[in-house]
């Protein structure tokens, strides 16, 4: 029997949580990321630009506990084991997009793990509440995050 499990993954924890499901084999991908060059707006279009790089990252509400229990009560683990994914550990990447008002939106996947998992993590931020919004220079700005959130498929 093959164990399937996610990692919550932030600056400063991880979370594990288990489910049952079938497969075998191994294969993993990954994502290197990239530097980002600061986005630095003209002062008359601030109001307007996304920041790559922001003094305060947007944040979910309520911290890292909140996350964790957000991510408990919405997503679903056994969608790559599901979807027949073999054995092995998968971080999904997920760019998006934070507005002033802490509205998300905008999603992109920077990883093509596949077997649903990039899917079910966009999926699961579609519900979130706003989010705390970035901050530059003292003031709420609108700025991209990236999310990510490990899947483990394992033997049992």
């Amino acid at each position: 029997m093959i164990k399937a499990f996610f990692l919550v993954a932030t600056l400063s924890f991880l979370f594990w949580a288990s489910a049952a499901a079938k497969t075998a084999s191994s294969n993993q991908n990954s994502f290197s990321s990239k530097n980002l060059a600061d986005t630095v707006p003209a002062k008359d279009s601030v109001d307007e630009s996304i920041w790559e790089k922001v003094e305060v990252e947007a944040a979910f509400p309520g911290g890292d506990e909140a996350w964790i229990k957000f991510l408990q009560s919405h997503l679903d683990p056994t969608v790559p084991t599901r979807m027949k994914a073999p054995k092995g550990k998968y971080t999904v990447w997920i760019q998006f997009i934070v507005n002033k008002d802490g509205k998300v939106f905008d999603f992109k996947a920077l990883t093509t793990n596949g077997y649903g998992m990039e899917k079910e993590v966009i999926r699961i931020l579609k519900k979130s509440p706003k989010w705390k919004p970035a901050i530059q220079d003292g003031r709420p700005v609108m700025a991209y995050r990236k999310q990510p959130v490990t899947f483990v498929v394992e033997e049992m």
